[in-house]
């Protein structure tokens, strides 16, 4: 198919919290959008199943498995049949499971964070980069966390080993797509303390107390807020700006 003139994007981890938000902010803002809202579930979803009825025809929902790669593979086809193109790939997709320290986390619990978080934006990458490539404008951007930072990492003292190291990789992971692709803006974007389901769920889960020192100092946004920040950074970002930093939501860099 010839390529369309619609900006095409698609969001990873669309059915709840940061990723539905994205699609709903996207859809609003931008009236001439189709947005593909991928999740493991996506039916299952009523907020998204509503924004897919509002929107008809601009919010397409697709099943979206992280690190899945043919099912990656098919979600781009049916794009390129459609679009010939996509503009922007939004990984959004992650986990955060049970907190723990370095000794008292499981090898099997850094292998499911890191096959989500890091093997997960890989994947999609590489499923959708011919797409990408032929956009006018094209972006990948990655949803990560200040707690993926080192240098950080004596002021954000919580223990979650196995989330802040999948983040800490899938940020490298970012910036080398930004080094080897010179045509393309890649960059991980933190959106801050944001009251999704997964924050609710780490706070809950926390059994060492930091998450409730750590809470002391922040005011959460909700996903809306946060949704709307972070759509304006991705459509006023360049590769020339932007590609390859360590993003916050204020509008400066973290350290890596």
């Amino acid at each position: 198919m010839s390529k369309s003139s619609a900006n095409i994007y698609l969001v990873a981890g669309a059915t709840r919290g940061i990723g539905l938000a994205l699609v709903a902010e996207i859809a609003e803002k931008e009236p001439s959008a189709v947005i593909y809202a991928g999740g493991r579930n996506p039916s299952g979803s009523s907020q998204l199943i509503e924004l897919a009825s509002k929107y008809r025809g601009r919010v397409e929902l697709v099943k979206y498995v992280a690190a899945d790669k043919a099912g990656n593979e098919a979600i781009a086809k049916e794009i390129g049949k459609k679009h010939g193109h996509i503009d922007t790939v939004i990984a959004n997709a992650g986990i955060s499971n049970p907190p723990g320290k370095v000794h008292e986390t499981s090898v099997e619990n850094y292998e499911e964070h890191f096959s989500v978080n890091v093997l997960g934006p890989i994947v999609l990458f590489q499923a959708f980069r011919d797409l990408l490539k032929a956009s006018s404008l094209p972006r990948f951007i990655a949803v990560t966390s200040s707690i993926g930072s080192i240098g950080m990492m004596d002021m954000i003292p919580l223990d979650v080993s196995s989330y802040g190291t999948s983040k800490a990789a899938l940020n490298w992971v970012v910036r080398k797509i930004h080094f080897e692709n010179d045509w393309l803006i890649a960059y991980p974007q933190c959106p801050g303390p944001v009251d999704t389901d997964m924050a609710k769920a780490g706070r809950a889960r926390d059994t060492t107390g930091s998450f409730a020192e750590v809470a002391k100092l922040l005011t959460l946004r909700e996903p809306a807020e946060a949704a709307s920040i972070l759509v304006r950074i991705i459509l006023e970002s360049t590769r020339e700006k932007d590609g390859g930093q360590f993003h916050n939501m204020e509008g400066g860099r973290y350290l890596w």
